[in-house]
């Protein structure tokens, strides 16, 4: 039997669930402002997992990565950044988007972030989401 004539059931195989999830939902965590202020991360990391695993049901943290942003200035802020990841199902995805608006829109304006950013990555490409203008705080 020829090569492509062979299917391999990955699922079948592990006993998966049929459905894999092919789409990662990222968001980047700072460790300081606009500034180059250091913030405290520990309760935005904390949140966003939260939000993630009800996305996903479940996250991986990454430990911190040396990045480098440049500001309006023209200037290169290095920070520590840390990525919090799920592989989304996309049913529970639009379900907590209100709420991951929420808390990214709160984390730039609260911690003073020049930029917030989310990344959505899939088969069909990757898309790096920048915010810049945050929604008003609730009440």
């Amino acid at each position: 039997m020829a090569a492509e004539e062979r299917e391999l059931d990955l699922a079948a195989a592990l006993g998966a669930e049929r459905e894999a999830s092919t789409q990662v939902l990222s968001v980047y965590v700072p460790d300081k402002n606009r500034h180059g202020r250091p913030i405290n991360t520990r309760p935005w990391i904390r949140e966003a997992q939260k939000i993630l695993t009800r996305i996903g049901e479940g996250y991986t943290t990454t430990p911190p990565h040396d990045g480098g942003w440049e500001s309006e200035g023209g200037r290169v802020r290095r920070e520590k950044t840390v990525i919090i990841y799920t592989y989304i199902k996309p049913e529970r995805f639009i379900a907590h988007l209100p709420a991951l608006r929420e808390f990214l829109h709160r984390f730039g304006r609260e911690t003073d972030q020049e930029v917030v950013v989310a990344e959505l990555s899939g088969p069909e490409g990757s898309w790096f989401f920048r915010i810049k203008e945050y929604d008003e705080g609730g009440g």
